[in-house]
C-alpha cells in the first residue's frame, strides 16, 4: 500500500513539472513574438521617417557658381583735375549723391589768369581784324579798294578768329567761361566737375593741398547697374548658355537673395585657373543694399 501511494506522489510530481515546463515555454514564445513585432513596427517607422533617395540625374543638372558684385567701367569714374593748382574749396562729402557734370571742388591755379588776359587780347585783336576787314570791303566795292590790301586784311581777321576760338577752347575745357572773360571777369579758380552720376567714394584730397593731373580727387560709383561676376569650371561650362536666370544669394548674408540672368560668357579661361567668368544682370534689385566687391554664390536654374 506504501508502494502504491509513493508511485502517485511521484507521477504528480512529474505532472507539475510538465505543466511548470510547458508554462515557460509558452512565455518565452510570447516574448519572442513581441520583441519581433516591436522590432518590425520600429523598423516600418523608420522608413516612413526617412528622406526619399536624391534623384542623381537632377543632382548632376545643378550649377553652382561663385563670384562677386561688379560694376562696368563707364559707371565708376576717378576724378581728376585737368590742370594742377591748390584746393580751394570741397563741395561734396562721402556718400554723397552728385549729378553729371556738377561741380565737386575748385582748384586755384593763377597761370589760368594768363590764359585769359590772352583771350581778351585775342578778342580785341579780331574786332579791330574785323572793322579793317570791312573797311577794305567798302573800298573794294566802290572801287578805290586794292585787291592785295583786302587778302591781307582777309588774313588778319583769319588769324585772329583762329586765336579767339583757340583759347576760348582752352579756358572751356578748364571750366572756365569765355564769355564772361570777355566782359572783364577774370578768375583764378578752376572748377572740377563729375563725368558721371553717381555716389561719392573716397575723397583723397583736403583744403590747401596741391594737386596736379594725375591726382585722384576722388571717386564716384553709380550702383544702380551692378552685375554679378561669377566663375563657371570647365566640366560645367556645356550646361551654362545666355539668357539663363541664376538664383543668386550673398555669400556672407545668405538671406538676401535676388535673381539674375546671363548676358555674356567670357570666351576664354581665367589666368591660372580653368573656370570662365560669366557676367549676369540683376534682374531686380533686393531691398538690402548691394556693393561692388560682395561675394556672391548662384545657382543656375
Amino acid at each position: 500500500m506504501k508502494k502504491v501511494s509513493r508511485y502517485i506522489v511521484m507521477l504528480f510530481v512529474v505532472a507539475a513539472l510538465a505543466s511548470c515546463g510547458s508554462d515557460k515555454k509558452d512565455n518565452m514564445n510570447d516574448k519572442s513574438k513581441t520583441e519581433a513585432a516591436d522590432k518590425e513596427e520600429a523598423d516600418d517607422e523608420e522608413s516612413a521617417d526617412a528622406d526619399p533617395a536624391p534623384d542623381l540625374s537632377k543632382t548632376n543638372n545643378i550649377v553652382r557658381m561663385t563670384g562677386k558684385l561688379g560694376l562696368d567701367p563707364q559707371n565708376r569714374a576717378d576724378i581728376s583735375p585737368i590742370a594742377g593748382g591748390v584746393v580751394r574749396r570741397i563741395l561734396t562729402r562721402e556718400g554723397y549723391s552728385v549729378g553729371r557734370g556738377q561741380v565737386v571742388a575748385y582748384i586755384e591755379n593763377t597761370e589760368v589768369v594768363a590764359l585769359q588776359r590772352q583771350y581778351i587780347a585775342s578778342v580785341s585783336e579780331r574786332s579791330a581784324a574785323r572793322l579793317e576787314l570791312n573797311r577794305q570791303q567798302t573800298l573794294t566795292s566802290q572801287g578805290a579798294g586794292v585787291q592785295k590790301t583786302l587778302q591781307q586784311a582777309e588774313a588778319s581777321y583769319a588769324i585772329a578768329n583762329a586765336s579767339v576760338l583757340g583759347i576760348g577752347r582752352q579756358l572751356s575745357q578748364l571750366g572756365v567761361n569765355p564769355s564772361s572773360v570777355s566782359l572783364g571777369r577774370i578768375t583764378t579758380l578752376i572748377p572740377v566737375r563729375s563725368p558721371i552720376s553717381g555716389i561719392v567714394g573716397k575723397i583723397n584730397i583736403s583744403m590747401g593741398s596741391y594737386v596736379d593731373m594725375t591726382t585722384s580727387l576722388m571717386t564716384v560709383v553709380n550702383n544702380v547697374n551692378l552685375h554679378c561676376d561669377m566663375k563657371v569650371f570647365e566640366k560645367d561650362l556645356s550646361k551654362v548658355r545666355i539668357g539663363q536666370i541664376v538664383n543668386v544669394s550673398l555669400t556672407n548674408n545668405p538671406m538676401v537673395k535676388f535673381r539674375a540672368r546671363i548676358y555674356d560668357i567670357n570666351s576664354t579661361f581665367d589666368d591660372g585657373s580653368k573656370s570662365v567668368t560669366v557676367h549676369a544682370k540683376i534682374i531686380k534689385q533686393p531691398a538690402s543694399k548691394l556693393l561692388p566687391d560682395m561675394f556672391v554664390t548662384g545657382v543656375v536654374e
